[in-house]
């Protein structure tokens, strides 16, 4: 980090001033200063807001940008290329950076040889080039303006990105501030200048960007997008939500601004050069992302050759080179080194020895950062393939990073002349051929120290640990580096267009030499999606996600918004689909996942578990396949409730701010990257009792009672859990059924194929809402969607065999030969079933004949239940005399034909009285060790109890479009079978009625055997429930009562306590507070310290221990009069203790 000398204008002696206090520190360095404070955040021109300097801060990596083109360093002069994004204090790898071009200028004008570009200063000033020498007015608010856009910026977590924005803590960040952010976003939406080069997808192929917005189904309002978004929340995508949308190779941020180089002063001023004419579109993107893409920020350069007043038309460039120049700063500056990599055209530092002072306060190792020069200036060559603009350009290359140099502040070789001095020129001139900056003529060029040998790459050694020789030259002397990535020569002609593409990174491994590799691990990544063009899978939707803050623990909940769950869940992209959901805590708002705890894994139930991919190894610095998912099947779940810090290692304290994030994973199994995760979305959220007056009426996990069937014979169910207490509203509910057409196929229009599913709806009957629709699930997990605080249960019925009490097959008699049974008959399992149970019943049978049912096996396993066919349907054997009995077809063995003493019926569902929809079933029959084609009791012994049986039966249905009529009129007309009478499949079999007394002779006539099977949810049934008594309530009689509690934490205070982030960081905090109230603290003389007036939704109020004036209070006794309107007043005392100050710089 370093600070240096001023560009506001201030008066000659306080720029004396400035001059004389810090030309050590310049000369110790070798920089100008940098300070873009004057440059404002956000303008406000006829109420349109703008920037002219905003961050690309999506992933890990933020990174400053200025409308003149100066990057990579913040507006007070410090580093401006932060990574890790959200290290606490902020750590960065990167000081400032810029495009350096220069070459032989053959317009006519002198000298020939000029450079440009931005450094120290900028070479160039906001706008574009109308035509040669004329460029828009760049103090105009459509061109001293950056723009910047993300697609989800409506409803996305500005905190961090606020926090970075105004350079402030992400506790500090309001959500004005968070607003303010997201107008700018829809601004820049707007105003996206495509006319100028911004790039966009033109949907409608017009050429010309027409932004459009639409509405959702809460009311927010998004941009269209070329992918589309679901407007009315039904999960698909709408026609109307998609449209032209500003960005660049599927990016979630885009930065884009325009700069030239026609302003003499600038140009001059940086290092002596005149104008050239050059217009350069500067696009930054980024990706929000946890894989390595996310720890890059991609730089595409567009130079135009627009010319100055005084180019003629036939003016060309000679000998052009680009250069992406860096000063990089790793935390300290004065302790890094320098190396590039020849074989991935990558440059980097890296810290030279095991810890970095400022990364060290953030408690992690030395990081590494770099630049990968992907795609160089154009060339033509036969047979070769460029890409430019992203796109493929047959018939041309992309020149390579042509060298790599790298000095030291103050060294021997060190910064080019500044200030408008022309030898700057004659020195950049030397470094982009390859060449020490000085002497200037002749030039001198990079030797290796170990063998002397000519070299265009400095310090490519690849042992960094190892022992520095002609082999392995690697950096040995740490200090301030530079770092230089040039490419060319090329030539460039009047209107030509030249484009370079640079990746920048940060990376952190185990200490700083796994740095390195890490880089070069995500260089490697970011080389394969360059050459792909962008067209990568990516990660599932992030989750919505709210928190709820409850008396020592929160809820989190990404389950309350149906759409946002289906589109998550139901992401399908290049063959990746959803996989699970991940949850984390974080130590800051910023935190990235590598820097956070994960509390849990939530996943699909399938095979996919553990994932493991190639990913880098910190301790071993390689790449490996390693874990990187940790599933367990344990089934989806959209909350949970958290009560302990794990960071902490102690339970959640109230008061105490925590950050908590999900984020959602997929899986492919069949590509090497295996699964993609989803950015967390992260929340902030403080453990509390209820707030002042507030009492709740439920918790957490409570089953609400009174849930009624209210109609239909389903054998389903409803629970209703209560997941936030806060949110349940006293309403009454009703779930209903319905049957959803899924896809019709219209191939044939006389006999379309309709597929269909079962699903149910929540409507709340208070209010008349339909608050869930189409809900499929009816399994019981903890999977359902979350609504007004609530998770509906909604069970479906087992496919199954009705079941008695005592768990056996419902198999009931329910006649004997004297008509139906009277309830004095029923026994205690039949009872509900209206009848007397004959399953293995050695009580059972009718008054004239004693049987039971069984089966082969001892077991019900051998009756060979076919829920598909016979749920939910009830069957019946009817015995009747021989003469009335079906016929039956002895299948397996003999293929026999004969009547039996019985018919088999389905009855329908629930809907045993009415006969109008009874179905005469074909039996099949199996003899056993006895008699085919006859139906007696010699069969063998039952399974269960040894009596003798009578022959199996089978119930199969008549095949389709036939019936049983037609199967006994064929047998009778000629006594043969015709088989395609009968359905190939049987709803169950291996029945066997035994003859319990042992009488030879089958149950009576008038005997009837009901096989009963579960019923499934149906548009006929319904469930009802009410949450009346249940909600949360507040009166002014609680609120009055609560003021006792009013109180203040810690008390005493003694110089820190746990609930500060820092030890810059001094508060005390006020609990239990109403929305409204004065607080005034007085010390023991009855003098007022401090007034704070609170006017906001939370129950806290901090005093920052600062008097009025902003200075710190001193130690003592404080008297604070807490004043509540319409209340009253609490008062308190307390007692602080200030620490002792040691300074530790001076």
């Amino acid at each position: 980090m370093k600070r240096t000398f001023s560009k506001i204008f201030l008066t000659a002696a306080v720029c004396m001033f400035l001059l004389n206090s810090t030309a050590f520190g310049a000369e110790a360095d070798g920089k100008t200063t940098l300070d873009k404070r004057s440059t404002g955040n956000v303008v406000l021109q006829d109420g349109t807001p703008r920037a002219n300097r905003t961050l690309v801060n999506v992933g890990q990596v933020a990174m400053w940008i200025y409308s003149d083109g100066i990057s990579a360093i913040d507006p007070g002069g410090d580093s401006g290329l932060y990574y890790p994004r959200g290290s606490s204090p902020n750590t960065a790898v990167i000081y400032t950076d810029g495009l350096v071009w220069g070459g032989i200028v053959n317009d006519g004008g002198t000298p020939a040889l000029r450079v440009g570009g931005q450094t120290y200063s900028s070479g160039t000033v906001p706008g574009a080039i109308l035509s040669p020498g004329v460029a828009e007015d760049q103090t105009a608010p459509n061109v001293d303006r950056v723009w910047r856009v993300r697609r989800d910026y409506p409803k996305a977590n500005l905190r961090q990105d606020a926090a970075e924005f105004n350079q402030i803590s992400a506790s500090a960040v309001t959500d004005a501030q968070q607003d303010e952010l997201r107008a700018l976003y829809k601004q820049d939406w707007i105003d996206w200048p495509a006319e100028k080069g911004a790039p966009f997808y033109d949907v409608d192929g017009d050429g010309v960007y027409t932004p459009g917005f639409y509405t959702d189904a809460e009311g927010i309002e998004w941009p269209k997008t070329q992918a589309g978004g679901d407007a009315d929340g039904d999960g698909v995508v709408d026609e109307s939500t998609i449209g032209d949308e500003p960005g660049v190779a599927g990016a979630d941020q885009v930065v884009w601004i325009v700069v030239n180089d026609l302003d003499d002063g600038a140009v001059q001023t940086l290092y002596g050069s005149p104008a050239i004419g050059m217009e350069m579109q500067l696009t930054l993107w980024a990706y929000a992302r946890s894989d390595a893409l996310g720890n890059i920020i991609f730089k595409q350069f567009r130079v135009i050759y627009k010319g100055t007043s005084a180019t003629p038309s036939n003016a060309t460039i000679d000998s052009m080179y680009f250069c992406q120049w860096s000063d990089p700063d790793l935390g300290s500056f004065g302790d890094d080194f320098a190396g590039c990599d020849t074989t991935l055209s990558l440059g980097f530092a890296y810290n030279s020895s095991s810890t970095d002072a400022t990364y060290s306060k953030a408690g992690l190792v030395p990081p590494a950062g770099g630049y990968d020069f992907f795609a160089g200036p154009l060339v033509e060559e036969e047979g070769a393939t460029a890409i430019f603009g992203l796109q493929e350009r047959p018939g041309w290359k992309n020149l390579p990073m042509s060298s790599f140099a790298f000095f030291a502040a103050g060294g021997e070789d060190s910064d080019p002349t500044r200030g408008g001095d022309y030898n700057g020129t004659l020195q950049w001139w030397n470094l982009l051929r390859g060449f020490r900056p000085r002497p200037e003529s002749p030039a001198e060029p990079w030797t290796n120290p170990f063998s002397g040998e000519v070299t265009l790459f400095r310090v490519p050694g690849e042992d960094l640990g190892g022992t520095p020789s002609a082999s392995n030259w690697i950096d040995e002397n740490p200090g301030d580096r530079r770092i230089l990535m040039v490419s060319g020569p090329f030539e460039m002609a009047v209107k030509d267009t030249q484009e370079v593409v640079v990746a920048v990174m940060g990376a952190l491994g185990s200490d700083r030499l796994s740095s390195v590799s890490a880089l070069k691990f995500y260089d490697q990544s970011a080389q394969f999606a360059f050459d792909n063009l962008f067209d990568l899978p990516s990660p599932p939707p992030a989750p919505n996600v709210t928190g709820t803050e409850l008396d020592g623990k929160i809820l989190l909940n990404w389950g309350d918004n149906p759409a946002a769950v289906r589109n998550t869940e139901t992401s399908e992209i290049k063959g990746y689909t959803f996989q699970g959901y991940n949850v984390y805590q974080l130590p800051s708002a910023g935190a990235s996942q590598a820097q956070s705890v994960r509390l849990a894994t939530y996943d699909v139930v399938d095979e996919a578990t553990v994932i493991a991919q190639d990913a880098f190894d910190e301790g071993s610095g390689l790449v490996l396949e390693l874990p990187v998912q940790f599933g367990s099947n344990s089934g989806l779940v959209h909350s949970q409730v958290f009560t302990k810090d794990v960071i902490r290692d102690k339970p959640l304290l109230n008061g105490q701010v925590y950050y908590f994030g999900v984020s959602a994973y997929n899986f492919n199994g069949a590509e090497i990257t295996k699964t993609l995760e989803s950015p967390m979305t992260v929340v902030t959220v403080v453990p509390q009792t209820t707030k002042p007056g507030g009492r709740l009426f439920s918790a957490v996990g409570d089953t609400l009672p009174g849930v009624e069937h209210a109609t239909g014979p389903s054998d389903g169910n409803v629970i209703v859990k209560v997941i936030d207490p806060t949110k349940v509203t006293g309403h009454d509910y009703k779930v209903t059924f319905r049957v959803d057409t899924v896809s019709a196929d219209l191939t044939d229009p006389e006999h379309p194929v309709y597929e269909t599913q079962d699903v149910w709806d929540l409507t709340n009957t208070s209010t008349g809402a339909l608050v869930l629709e189409g809900q499929t699930n009816q399994t019981g997990d903890e999977s359902y969607l979350i609504v007004d605080g609530l998770m509906v249960k909604v069970f479906g019925a087992p496919s199954d065999f009705a079941r008695m009490e005592n768990g056996d097959p419902a198999i009931i008699e329910v006649a004997n030969e004297n008509g139906l049974l009277a309830e004095a008959d029923y026994d205690a399992n039949g009872a509900p079933f209206f009848g007397n149970n004959v399953w293995h019943s050695l009580n059972a049978g009718g008054y004239g004949d004693r049987y039971f049912v069984s089966t082969s096996s001892s077991d019900e396993s051998a009756l060979g239940f076919n829920a598909a066919l016979a749920v939910p349907f009830e069957f019946e054997i009817r015995f009747t005399s021989l003469e009335e009995g079906s016929w039956a077809w002895w299948a397996f063995t003999t293929g026999d034909v004969a009547k039996t003493p019985f018919t088999i019926w389905n009855t329908g569902s629930a809907t045993i009285d009415d006969p109008s929809d009874d179905v005469q079933y074909i039996p099949l029959m199996f003899e056993g060790g006895g008699t085919s084609g006859a139906y007696t009791p010699d069969h063998g012994a039952d399974g269960a109890f040894g009596y003798p049986a009578f022959d199996r039966i089978y119930f199969y249905a008549p095949a389709d479009g036939h019936t049983y009529a037609e199967h006994a009129a064929d047998i009778e007309a000629d006594g043969s079978l015709d088989v395609d009478y009968t359905a190939p499949s049987r709803e169950f079999g291996r029945v066997l009625v035994c003859d319990l007394d042992e009488n030879g002779e089958p149950p009576l006539p008038g005997s009837v055997i009901r096989f009963y099977t579960t019923k499934p949810n149906s548009p006929k049934d319904s469930f009802a429930f009410s949450t009346a008594g249940y909600s949360p309530a507040t009166t002014s009689a609680t609120q009055k009562a609560d003021m006792e509690l009013i109180n203040v934490y810690p008390n005493p205070y003694y110089g820190l306590h746990e609930f500060e982030q820092n030890r810059f960081q001094r508060t005390v905090t006020f609990s239990h507070l109403p929305e409204q109230c004065t607080i005034r603290i007085f010390n023991l003389a009855g003098v007022l310290v401090r007034t704070i007036e609170k006017d906001d939704d939370t129950q806290f109020s901090a005093w920052d221990l600062n008097n009025e004036d902003g200075l710190p209070i001193a130690s003592g006794m404080y008297i604070a009069n807490i004043e509540v309107p319409n209340m009253g007043s609490k008062i308190l005392k307390l007692a602080i203790v200030m620490e002792q100050q040691f300074l530790d710089s001076y």
